[in-house]
């Protein structure tokens, strides 16, 4: 089963026809089939514009005869990251302030408009974690590996060399193209 789609419609509709394909879903947890059932809408709340539905729920039943596990599984939109309170275009500006050379500071407060830098190092950390599932996507599709991007942090080096031909490679949103591609999140 997918965990990134487009767009809400062929998530809703996905959701929807869990009943008719019956035998063909299987949990991910139990591997049972047949016994997935839509459970609702993932909001993501804004300050002023309200509430954005950002992904549904998807639910292995244990309920009215069903012998799945009871466990629920979410289902995400490919622009929005799981668990994280900004989405790919915000990821998008940070990485590109970044390759152009601006400080992490002035990189972080481009993309979010927050002025404390403390989560753009956490999202420097999920990147580096993923360096190596990056690393593979792009040898897979045979494009080299830029030359070690000359930063006074090694480890970021290493990191930038790999995302530059990375975002060159996928279209206008990399990292949601990458999302629904692999079928794992980018941070």
């Amino acid at each position: 089963m997918d965990r990134f789609y487009p767009d809400i419609e062929s998530l809703d509709a996905f959701t929807l026809s869990l009943a008719g394909l019956g035998e063909k879903i299987q949990c991910n947890h139990c591997q049972q089939y047949g016994q997935m059932v839509s459970h609702g809408f993932i909001y993501h709340q804004h300050a002023s514009a309200g509430t954005e539905p950002i992904g549904k729920r998807v639910f292995c039943s244990n309920r009215h005869g069903r012998s799945g596990c009871g466990r629920t599984q979410q289902l995400y939109l490919a622009h929005r990251f799981p668990y994280l309170r900004y989405g790919a275009a915000q990821l998008l500006i940070f990485l590109a302030s970044l390759l152009m050379r601006r400080t992490l500071e002035d990189a972080y407060q481009d993309a979010t408009g927050q002025a404390e830098p403390r989560n753009a190092w956490r999202w420097l950390k999920r990147l580096r974690l993923n360096l190596t599932d990056f690393r593979c996507f792009l040898k897979a599709r045979r494009r080299p590996m830029d030359a070690a991007v000359q930063l006074k942090n090694q480890r970021l080096s290493l990191l930038f060399s790999t995302l530059k031909p990375l975002l060159s490679l996928l279209p206008h949103c990399p990292c949601s193209h990458y999302q629904i591609q692999q079928q794992r999140a980018f941070i």
